[in-house]
């Protein structure tokens, strides 16, 4: 709606933490399960909410991507 080139291209710089913060999370749910395999299916809820932020992360990064195009009239990779 505002039509932020710098607000989208933020959003678009913050995926990687996004997706360094679903690393952390799988790792530690694998060393849960390790350790106690009767949480096997609580961590793999808990894994299945972290994908499904890291994927939200994702779409917003789509989203940013068209603003910037809406505005510049560049898309990514052009």
């Amino acid at each position: 709606m505002k039509q932020d080139v710098a607000l989208a291209k933020a959003v678009a710089e913050h995926d990687d933490v996004v997706d360094d913060a679903f690393g952390r999370m799988k790792d530690m749910l694998i060393k849960m399960i390790s350790e106690n395999k009767a949480d096997g299916e609580y961590a793999v809820d808990l894994l299945m909410i972290a994908k499904y932020f890291e994927r939200i992360g994702d779409h917003a990064v789509n989203i940013a991507e068209w603003v910037e195009f809406s505005v510049t009239g560049i898309h990514k990779g052009e």
